[in-house]
C-alpha cells in the first residue's frame, strides 16, 4: 500500500529547488542481472561543480580503479547523504528503484528510507513534455531523446547501447584473474564515461523541466 501511494505522488514530483540539490543515481549492469556499477552525481555545494562518484558493486570488477563496496553499502551511502542534506534521490526510470527494492528481504528499512527520498526523473520529464512541449514527443522513454530536447551533447565514446555487451566481454577475463586487453580497458573507460553523462544529462533534463514547470505554477 505504501509503495503504491508513493508511486502516484512523491515519485513523480520534483521541485526546481529539489532538482538543484538532488542526488542523481544510475546503475549499470546486464539486463535482468544485479548491477556492476553505481554512479552518483552529487551537488558540489555553492559555487562548486557537481561531480559523479562511481562505485563498483560486483567484486569481479574490483581491480578496475573504482572503489568497491557491496550493493547494500552503496545504497546505504546514498540514503544517508540524502537524509543528512534533506535531498531527493533521482534516477531515470523504475529500473534503479527495482534494484534497490531487491534488497527488501535483507533490509526493508533501508528500502523504505530510500523510497521516502526517491523521485523518478522519467515521470518528471514526461509530465514536462506533455504539459509544455506537446509538439515534441520522444518515441519512448529513452534518456537520449530527452537529452536532445535540452541540447545535451553526448560524446561518441559515451553513447548508450554497449553496457551489457561490455560487461559480458570483461567478466570472464576478470573472473579468471586475467588482465584486460587495451581495447577491453577502453571499453570499461567508455562505460564509466557513459555512466557520468547519464547522470549529468539526467540532472540537466530535471533542472530544465522543473524550472519550467515551477514557472507555470506561479
Amino acid at each position: 500500500m505504501v509503495a503504491r501511494r508513493l508511486n502516484r505522488s512523491a515519485f513523480k514530483r520534483l521541485s526546481a529547488a529539489e532538482a538543484r540539490r538532488a542526488l542523481y543515481i544510475d546503475f549499470e549492469g546486464e539486463k535482468d542481472q544485479l548491477p556492476v556499477l553505481l554512479g552518483v552525481l552529487r551537488h558540489g555545494g555553492k559555487g562548486r561543480t557537481p561531480f559523479v562518484l562511481q562505485e563498483v558493486v560486483d567484486p569481479a570488477f574490483a581491480d578496475l580503479g573504482c572503489r568497491v563496496v557491496t550493493l547494500h553499502m552503496a545504497v546505504e551511502n546514498v540514503v544517508r547523504r540524502a537524509e543528512h542534506g534533506d535531498r531527493r534521490i533521482v534516477s531515470w526510470s523504475q529500473h534503479d528503484l527495482d534494484v534497490v527494492r531487491a534488497l527488501r528481504a535483507e533490509d526493508p528499512d533501508l528500502v523504505a528510507r530510500f523510497e521516502r527520498h526517491y523521485a523518478n526523473a522519467l515521470s518528471v520529464a514526461k509530465h514536462w513534455r506533455n504539459k509544455l512541449h506537446a509538439g515534441v514527443k520522444p518515441a519512448d522513454g529513452r534518456l537520449a531523446d530527452y537529452l536532445a530536447m535540452v541540447d545535451y551533447g553526448v560524446p561518441p565514446q559515451a553513447v548508450p547501447g554497449h553496457v551489457g555487451e561490455t560487461i559480458r566481454i570483461l567478466r570472464p577475463r576478470l573472473e579468471n584473474g586475467q588482465s584486460l586487453t587495451v581495447r577491453q580497458q577502453e571499453r570499461w573507460d567508455e562505460l564509466l564515461e557513459h555512466n557520468r553523462h547519464d547522470c549529468a544529462g539526467m540532472r540537466l533534463v530535471c533542472l530544465r523541466a522543473t524550472r519550467e514547470l515551477d514557472a507555470t505554477d506561479d
